[in-house]
């Protein structure tokens, strides 16, 4: 019986040791409807996952332990040689001991307190996002939030930093659901983030105001050109080491950089100060005349002086900008699906301006 068992456990494993590099396309239960058709594609042709030996995918089953293991250790291209490993249930002779060994000596994935690592077992939410936390090292430099993921819960930090990150989302009813299964599908889409910033900017809404992490702004100022671009960066502010993605912040004029990430939510539009607080920049509804305090402080005031104001920028004129004004009279001009494209002094000199989207 056991030998039986461990034969079905190394055939349930084949689907992603075979890594053959087939278009996902050529999946008949992965069609371009399915929403995470492109990112399934993506990692087969990285030949981090691959589908069944009879040509399906199965993109709604359940993932489990050594799955996870095997695909993260591809994603991170650890050593997969078949060794024995630390767990008593995962010998030298398993299809996937390689993979687990490398995760579990990397820290990423572990085992039980009885000594078994039990890759049969499915694996949630919550366990995959402390995975991904674990794999690449991220610390948050803000936070995504649902209603049901609490902070007595071991995944809360790495649910809450991944989401962050983009890598991670949760439901349209506002919960994350970390005790369930996470599904191939899912599980395809969390690695494709983590890898390419495409697949992160299709979590974010079309009809926003926000940047597009896939771009790189680059503003007329008064002296040289700041560049925008959103990028895996390691800092320090407050005598704490951040590692995360943050849009940074580039002055050709005076040399110097920093980093800010952009968060946008029901309530608006905010640039986040890496392990400190928000500044909102933008409130939604739009709506002419609405005003807000920006800041924690409770400093100075905001207000949303025009909706649909022409605006012209060495990149273009844009004719649906909204204009909002602070209680210095300066100006900024943001546009839908691209940001803030201008910013003017009380006198109408320019401050910066877009000059170019690369």
């Amino acid at each position: 019986m056991k030998r039986l068992l461990t034969l079905l456990t190394v055939l349930g494993l084949s689907f992603v040791l075979a890594a053959q590099p087939a278009a996902a396309a050529s999946f008949p239960d992965v069609p371009k409807t399915n929403r995470f058709h492109d990112e399934i594609n993506f990692l087969v042709s990285k030949d981090i996952i691959s589908g069944y030996s009879n040509g399906i995918f199965q993109p709604a089953k359940d993932v489990t332990r050594g799955e996870a293991a095997i695909m993260v250790s591809r994603m991170l291209k650890l050593n997969s040689t078949p060794r024995n490993t630390k767990f008593k249930d995962v010998g030298k002779d398993y299809g996937a001991s390689g993979y687990i060994a490398a995760a579990a000596d990397r820290g990423l994935i572990n085992g039980y307190a009885d000594g078994t690592f039990r890759p049969n077992n499915k694996i949630t939410r919550g366990d995959m996002a402390i995975i991904l936390e674990r794999s690449y090292g991220l610390m948050a430099g803000s936070y995504g939030t649902f209603s049901d993921v609490g902070y007595q819960m071991n995944a809360h930090m790495a649910i809450a930093t991944m989401a962050g990150a983009h890598i991670v989302t949760g439901y349209p009813d506002g919960t994350f659901r970390p005790t369930a299964n996470v599904t191939r599908e899912q599980f395809s889409a969390f690695l494709a983030r983590s890898l390419n910033n495409v697949f992160k900017q299709r979590t974010l809404s079309k009809d926003g105001y926000a940047y597009d992490l896939t771009k790189t702004y680059i503003y007329a100022q008064q002296k040289g050109e700041m560049h925008v671009a959103y990028k895996r960066v390691s800092i320090k502010p407050a005598d704490v080491i951040f590692s995360g993605y943050l849009w940074e912040f580039k002055d050709t004029g005076d040399g110097s950089v920093f980093h800010l990430d952009q968060r946008e939510t029901e309530e608006g539009l905010f640039m986040v100060f890496p392990m400190s607080e928000s500044e909102q920049v933008l409130t939604y509804p739009v709506k002419a005349g609405y005003k807000w305090q920006p800041g924690m402080d409770m400093q100075g005031r905001e207000t949303i002086t025009g909706v649909s104001k022409t605006v012209k920028t060495p990149y273009k004129t844009f004719t649906t900008a909204v204009e909002v004004t602070n209680e210095k009279g300066y100006k900024s001009y943001y546009v839908k699906g691209i940001g803030r494209v201008k910013t003017v002094d009380k006198s109408g000199k320019m401050v910066s301006e877009l000059k170019s989207i690369q």
